[in-house]
C-alpha cells in the first residue's frame, strides 16, 4: 500500500491507494470475472475523479451539512473530496474493497471513517437518498449505463443535485442527455486538469431535479 498525494482545489487530499494495481488485475479469478465481470478498475486514479472532485471544491457546489452519496467511488477521491467540503457522505461501490480504501481514505483526510455501503445497480437501493449525488467515470461498458441511470433516478432527491464527471468516451454519448427527456435540467461543464503529465479535459454533468417521486 501507498500514499497518494492529490491536489485538489489549492488542498492536497492524501489517498492510501495499493502500492501495483496490476498486480490485483493479475489475481482476477477468471471464473468470478466471467460470471460478474469483476476487475479492480476502482484501485487506480482516474482523470474523471481528480476533475469532479476539483469542480466541487473550486466553485463551492457542495452546500456544508448536505447529505451526499457517491456512487462507484472507487478508492473515494470525490466523495472525500465533498466531505472536506462539509458533505456528510456515504460511499457506495460494488467491490468491498473499494470501500475499505474509501472508508480509509476518509478517515486519512478527516480524522472518521467514512459511511460506506455495497450497492449494486442492477437492484437499485430504495431506502438510500441524498440531495446530492456523485460519480465519476463509471460510464465505460455498455451493461453499466442503464443500470447506472435507474440508480441514479433512485438515490437523487426531488430538489437535489448530481455531478457526473466523464472523460467523453463514445460509449457514454446521449447517456446523461437522456434524463433531460425526463424532466431534469441540466448544465454542461468543461474542467481541464494536468494529472499524469498529460492535459484531460472532463466533462461535468450538472442535474437537477424538481418535483416529487
Amino acid at each position: 500500500m501507498t500514499i497518494r498525494r492529490v491536489p485538489v482545489a489549492g488542498r492536497t487530499i492524501r489517498l492510501f491507494q495499493p502500492a501495483d494495481p496490476n498486480a490485483l488485475a493479475d489475481r482476477v479469478d477468471p471464473r468470478a470475472f466471467e460470471e460478474d465481470e469483476r476487475f479492480p478498475y476502482w484501485a487506480e486514479l482516474w482523470a474523471s475523479g481528480v476533475a469532479l472532485a476539483e469542480f466541487l471544491l473550486a466553485t463551492n457546489r457542495v452546500v456544508p451539512g448536505v447529505g451526499a452519496v457517491e456512487l462507484g467511488c472507487g478508492l473515494g477521491l470525490v466523495g472525500t473530496a465533498a466531505a472536506l467540503g462539509g458533505a456528510r457522505v456515504v460511499f457506495t461501490d460494488y467491490d468491498p474493497d473499494a470501500l475499505g480504501f474509501a472508508r480509509a481514505n476518509h478517515a486519512l483526510n478527516l480524522g472518521r471513517p467514512g459511511e460506506v455501503r455495497i450497492v449494486d445497480w442492477r437492484e437499485p437501493p430504495a431506502e438510500l437518498t441524498a440531495p446530492l449525488v456523485l460519480a465519476a467515470d463509471v460510464l465505460y461498458e455498455h451493461r453499466f449505463l442503464e443500470p447506472f441511470l435507474n440508480t441514479l433516478r433512485a438515490v437523487l432527491e426531488p430538489g437535489g443535485r448530481a455531478f457526473v464527471a466523464e472523460p467523453g468516451r463514445r460509449i457514454a454519448e446521449g447517456t446523461v442527455e437522456r434524463l433531460e427527456r425526463e424532466g431534469f435540467r441540466r448544465e454542461l461543464h468543461l474542467v481541464e486538469i494536468g494529472w499524469q503529465g498529460a492535459t484531460h479535459g472532463v466533462w461535468v454533468h450538472e442535474l437537477g431535479r424538481e418535483g416529487s417521486r
